[in-house]
């Protein structure tokens, strides 16, 4: 992945979290929009990450940046046809490792440890942004979007089709 199309992917991932209208994505599209752009994937992939904003639909779970990295890598295995046993693919030690890099970075995983409470309802939702937490969980977005091509393109991870089962028993 060149330089230039990481610029524009994360440029299109962050223009899309900023945005306040119809087309905003939530934390976890806007790293699902960065891979989509990265991999040639079909944009619409985004959808898929609807419910994981706000550490899963507001409940203040997993921050829905990693998340969102988590299920980018899946998309990368769809769009390239890879599968493996469950666990057993070497992206799984990678994500881990970005989970606690991000740990180390931020002082937490959870969305509510991050931003001091769930956003579960609208007056909590509200309360998230009118206190600016969200200037917050832009960090986040951006940071993630830093730290995933080098998880995206990784082709050593990749077994060959031949090394593959079908249905991911890999």
């Amino acid at each position: 992945m060149d330089d230039d199309t990481v610029l524009s992917a994360k440029a299109a991932a962050m223009a899309g979290f900023a945005d306040t209208g119809p087309g905003r994505l939530n934390c976890a599209q806007a790293v699902v929009r960065f891979a989509t752009v990265l991999l040639g994937a079909r944009e619409d992939s985004v959808v898929l990450a609807r419910y994981m904003g706000g550490g899963m639909t507001g409940m203040g779970e997993v921050c829905g940046a990693l998340s969102g990295a988590a299920l980018s890598v899946g998309l990368r295995d769809q769009h390239r046809g890879l599968s493996w046993a469950d666990r057993s693919s070497p992206a799984a030690e990678k994500l881990q490792q970005l989970f606690r890099r991000f740990e180390a970075e931020f002082g937490a995983t959870a969305c509510r440890e991050l931003v001091g409470y769930r956003t579960d309802s609208t007056q909590a939702y509200e309360r998230f942004k009118s206190e600016g937490k969200y200037q917050s969980c832009q960090a986040y977005v951006s940071w993630t979007c830093d730290q995933l091509p080098d998880i995206l393109e990784a082709t050593n991870d990749c077994p060959s089709r031949g090394d593959q089962q079908p249905g991911g028993r890999g």
